[in-house]
């Protein structure tokens, strides 16, 4: 009778494992099948990400000239963080209540102008970052040229 019990629950473990992992493929293939792009559309979001990261390395570029001209900095390096990437606004050929209004999108139409990243937080290593007062006014300028609050923005020393 015991022998009995245990055969019927490892005959019950015996099924359950190849079900788990038929199910488990089955998961696996339809998470494959439902994230498949176009080529196009994949192509397109390459071309934005490179797009973003062109304006990012620029902006930290003339972030980096801007922080060095700031007196006791010295040798500044810095990074920046964004939220996204560049995004185009089209307008459509829409009109709204029977006024002239074009209708803005998303979609294709006439590009209105490119919405670039809005930025998260800038760190800075900087010779003179151990002095309180270049550190005051290293945060209230970049506060200022990104329009981001003092609590995104991280200033330390570093070596020349």
């Amino acid at each position: 009778m015991a022998d009995e019990k245990k055969m019927k629950i490892g005959a019950k473990e015996l099924f359950k494992k190849p079900l788990v992992l038929i199910l488990a493929a089955a998961g696996v293939v339809l998470l494959l099948l439902g994230s498949g792009t176009t080529p196009s559309s994949s192509t397109e979001k390459t071309t934005l990400t490179a797009e973003t990261e062109n304006y990012r390395r620029a902006l930290e570029s003339e972030l980096i000239t801007l922080c060095e001209k700031v007196t006791g900095a010295g040798k500044v390096s810095l990074l920046l963080t964004l939220d996204g990437s560049e995004e185009a606004v089209y307008a459509k050929d829409e009109r709204q209540n029977g006024g002239s209004d074009y209708v803005v999108s998303s979609g294709e139409g006439l590009l209105l102008y490119h919405k670039h990243p809005t930025v998260l937080g800038v760190a800075v290593v900087c010779t003179g970052g151990g002095d309180p007062s270049v550190r005051a006014e290293l945060t209230a300028l970049l506060s200022a040229a990104l329009g981001v609050g003092s609590n995104r923005i991280y200033i330390t020393s570093g070596q020349s």
